[in-house]
């Protein structure tokens, strides 16, 4: 399993092609992919499918997004987080799912910036979910 946080799947996409090649992770997360989801399938669909990889995506254009791809299957793919806040509406941050047995998330967690800024009270309230996820 690995983590990669793309800052841009469209720009990585060439590295990121030639590291699954080398190093074929059974399941990678993928974060800032910084593309709705049809752009994602429509990017890298088959690139990943003829390396066995199942993809579940949960992004927006131009900010956030996150991604899962798994050559151990998907089962019960949730994009989000239950009750988790929006600022000002909710963002694709978190997207979950089962691989061959095992519950993965990939999380994109809020900037905080400073602890007076709203963005820091969001991102409270954002890990609070999680967390909440998480024990459940």
């Amino acid at each position: 399993m690995a983590t990669w946080n793309v800052n841009s799947v469209k720009q990585r996409m060439p590295r990121l092609l030639a590291w699954l090649d080398e190093r074929r992770p059974d399941v990678v997360c993928l974060q800032e992919t910084k593309l709705a989801d049809d752009a994602f399938a429509e990017l890298l669909g088959e690139a990943l499918e003829g390396r066995g990889y199942a993809v579940a995506a949960h992004g927006e254009a131009t900010w956030n997004g996150v991604a899962i791809l798994s050559r151990a299957g998907l089962d019960d793919v949730v994009a989000g987080l239950l009750g988790a806040p929006g600022f000002p509406h909710p963002e694709a941050r978190a997207v979950s799912a089962t691989c061959d047995g095992i519950r993965v998330t990939s999380v994109y967690v809020p900037n905080g910036r400073t602890p007076d800024s709203e963005h820091y009270h969001y991102k409270l309230a954002w890990l609070a979910s999680l967390r909440e996820m998480v024990a459940a």
